[in-house]
């Protein structure tokens, strides 16, 4: 599931816990990290967790 930033924000905003290992938001399926570019001419790396198990 993807959230714009204001999403984010205003669940952040009205109490929910948003980030952390035991936190109470669900993602289902492998998690999706995105390694940005830290240099002029490199591109965004994915990368995906394991699976969950669930």
């Amino acid at each position: 599931m993807r959230w714009t930033f204001a999403e984010w924000l205003y669940r952040y905003l009205i109490g929910e816990e948003m980030a952390g290992w035991d936190s109470a938001t669900f993602h289902p399926g492998p998690v999706l990290l995105e390694y940005l570019p830290t240099a002029p001419g490199q591109r965004t790396r994915d990368a995906h967790g394991p699976e969950r198990g669930l």
